[in-house]
């Protein structure tokens, strides 16, 4: 087994190494990488979904998306990515893209935010990639924190954030308003501290995103987009970031509450399958 640092701040990248959840120590060996390194990229792993699934779920419990495309209840929403490929693995949600369904994930974002409890992890394994392309890229929110001046920190210290998915998803309820009301009260937008304490390292994170993040709580509107678009840029500065050229089998872990990703849509017109399971978090303050 060999570990290679990606990143000078994020990312290590281990070869030679099966994922195997039978393996005396896998959890606490995965765990342990992750927390120093943020994001870990096992190489050549070839899982199918139920193998997947199995190594999964030994490090932590496993989440259901909340918008589901099968079924028969009202959380079913038609047309939205990531969808559930697979009857009998709720918990993995297929990221596919190809010609007529380009990638749409080009945007620095954490997973899930808008929950009342974020996801503390996400899970991706590369099962079909493009010739060329669709790397993905990872920020670290910790570093970003560190390279503010005390007085900005102790600013954001006392801020929270509010998030909310109807940006994201609304496209998806343009016919349908009386849906769109159901699912805003099943899931309402959620207030979270804008600089988080890792419940795990105790380490400080920048807790926000262009993607979910909307408003500042308790200030005017114009301070509040100074504010987040401050707070947002961070995420897009190299120096806290690795990048990650995927093959068919990598796997990649990373902790969700600590970065932000950005999958970059650069493979058109070829095809990009990825799946992904994510880990149930804590309740933050």
């Amino acid at each position: 087994m060999t570990r290679t640092r990606l990143g000078t701040h994020i990312g290590v990248v281990v070869d030679d190494y099966r994922m195997d959840p039978a393996s005396p120590g896998f959890r606490d060996f995965v765990m342990e990488l992750l927390l120093q390194h943020k994001v870990v990229f096992f190489k050549s792993q070839h899982f199918s979904p139920g193998t997947f699934r199995q190594a999964v779920e030994q490090l932590g419990r496993m989440e259901v998306h909340p918008f589901r495309t099968q079924g028969e209840d009202e959380t079913v929403i038609t047309g939205i990515s990531p969808f559930q490929p697979y009857d009998e693995y709720p918990e993995i949600t297929g990221i596919h893209h190809d010609e007529k369904h380009t990638g749409n994930l080009n945007a620095w974002h954490s997973d899930l935010n808008w929950r009342e409890v974020p996801p503390f992890a996400s899970v991706l394994r590369a099962v079909q990639i493009p010739p060329r392309g669709g790397d993905t890229c990872w920020a670290n929110m910790g570093k970003a924190y560190d390279s503010l001046s005390d007085s900005l920190k102790s600013e954001l210290d006392e801020l929270r954030i509010v998030h909310d998915w109807v940006q994201i998803y609304r496209a998806a309820f343009k016919d349908n308003e009386d849906a769109l009301h159901t699912m805003r009260e099943k899931f309402p937008a959620q207030s979270h501290p804008l600089v988080l304490v890792h419940p795990m390292t105790g380490e400080k994170l920048l807790f926000s995103n262009k993607v979910s993040g909307v408003r500042i709580e308790g200030v005017g509107d114009e301070e509040s987009r100074r504010i987040l678009d401050m707070v947002h840029r961070l995420a897009w500065r190299p120096e806290f970031q690795c990048r990650f050229r995927w093959e068919e089998g990598d796997v990649a872990i990373w902790d969700n509450l600590a970065t932000q990703h950005y999958a970059v849509s650069d493979y058109a017109p070829h095809v990009r399958k990825m799946e992904r399971i994510t880990l149930e978090g804590v309740p933050i303050k």
